[in-house]
């Protein structure tokens, strides 16, 4: 989801560290998500919150799991529960959600020994996680 990557570019450099570095450890992790669960105003950003945290913990079990294929993908902006009302019109089986997945199982990575714990976008391309990457848009090279 885009969430993830437009909720962490509007943070601090310190807190977008934390949802960036592979050096973030867990406890680091579970103490910001603490920090947010004691707001009582999440002020629109929960489901973001959530992807960043997500696409953080992705690089957490890559690291810990060196032998899987550890990777996040976004679905692309589908018509569910969550997003109708808000511009979505493909349903699930009407759009390309499964292409992302597919590719990470079952595709040809390119250097699957570097590339574990990344982000990647609905198009199957590799994404940062600090801002957004469009479908089409050329793919993420950083770390």
């Amino acid at each position: 989801s885009a969430s993830g990557p437009n909720f962490v570019r509007g943070l601090d450099a310190e807190q977008k560290a934390i949802f960036t570095s592979r050096a973030t450890s867990w406890e680091a992790l579970d103490a910001c998500l603490q920090r947010y669960a004691e707001s009582t105003d999440y002020e629109g950003v929960a489901y973001g919150l959530s992807k960043a945290a997500v696409n953080q913990w992705t690089m957490q079990l890559a690291a810990e799991h060196p032998q899987l294929r550890v990777n996040s993908c976004s679905p692309g902006y589908i018509l569910t529960d969550l997003t109708a009302g808000m511009g979505a019109t493909k349903r699930p089986e009407e759009s390309n959600c499964h292409v992302a997945p597919l590719y990470l199982l079952f595709g040809d990575v390119p250097h699957p020994e570097a590339n574990k714990g990344r982000y990647y976008g609905s198009d199957a391309v590799r994404s940062p996680i600090d801002v957004y990457r469009g479908p089409g848009d050329p793919p993420y090279e950083g770390d």
